[in-house]
């Protein structure tokens, strides 16, 4: 009688195992929110062109600016993610002196700061962009972060 239930339980977690396996992967929620920029933004860059009132000129120059900020700054990044790693490497190793640490983390927040300067540089070129009133409208929350906070 053991025997049996144990076999009926190994048939059931293999028959569920196919059953799990044979799904489609989840491809999250459907609608217009499931529309991602480059960076995964579900519809950020929308209400966010929304909120100002941008025209198409605007946003292709917008797009424009920030298509080359991350060519521009890919070998940026590249170097930052290769340093991450080193350090995590260095850290963990308990061999490594505090100075040789510390230069690391120099160096890599060197890094950081010349891609955050690219990117205030890019800010500063989109904000040419805009007109007055909607540099103006920088300042205010968009309705869609107004509600429930």
């Amino acid at each position: 009688m053991k025997k049996w239930q144990v076999t009926l339980l190994a048939l059931f977690f293999v028959g569920l195992a196919t059953v799990v396996l044979a799904a489609a992967p989840d491809s999250g929620p459907a609608g217009p929110a499931q529309v991602t920029g480059p960076r995964g933004h579900a519809g950020f860059h929308h209400r966010f062109a929304s909120h100002l009132n941008l025209t198409q000129e605007q946003k292709d120059k917008m797009r424009e600016l920030r298509n080359r900020y991350y060519t521009d700054t890919h070998d940026l990044r590249y170097d930052i993610r290769i340093k991450r790693l080193e350090m995590r490497k260095l850290f963990t190793d308990p061999k490594v002196d505090d100075a040789t640490l510390l230069a690391k983390e120099k160096d890599l927040s060197a890094l950081r700061l010349k891609l955050m300067d690219r990117k205030a540089e890019m800010k500063l070129a989109w904000r040419k962009i805009l007109t007055p009133e909607q540099i103006q409208k920088l300042g205010l929350p968009p309705s869609w972060q107004r509600h429930g906070r």
